[in-house]
């Protein structure tokens, strides 16, 4: 019987080792997903800009394109959020690409 207690200690305590490392994991993760988040959503408005991009030339769309690129490849410190909001007040963003960069910069505000 007493070897029941001691089996059962010991399973008891290497499940709450195998708990408490999970947790620092999660906890890693969840911080390096808040430090990259600013880049990931940059990425996602990027992405987004480059699906609108046709042939026929369009400045402020290119210029946003490449202010967003410099941001990611850590040329410019700071995303560029003026860029940002006067481009989606411009008449040349489409209704879809303005609400993914309004919702992007209201993210990023959080």
């Amino acid at each position: 019987m007493s070897s029941f207690w001691i089996n059962f200690a010991v399973e008891i305590g290497f499940l709450s080792l195998l708990g408490v490392l999970y947790y620092f994991y999660q906890k890693k993760k969840i911080i390096n997903l808040e430090e990259n988040k600013p880049s990931m959503i940059i990425n996602f408005i990027l992405q987004s800009c480059l699906a609108e991009k046709t042939e026929v030339p369009q400045p402020e769309l290119d210029s946003l394109i490449l202010e967003l690129d410099d941001f990611l490849n850590k040329n410019t410190p700071q995303p560029p959020f003026t860029s940002l909001k006067n481009f989606s007040k411009s008449s040349s963003c489409s209704a879809e690409l303005k609400a993914t960069i309004l919702e992007g910069l209201k993210e990023l505000d959080q």
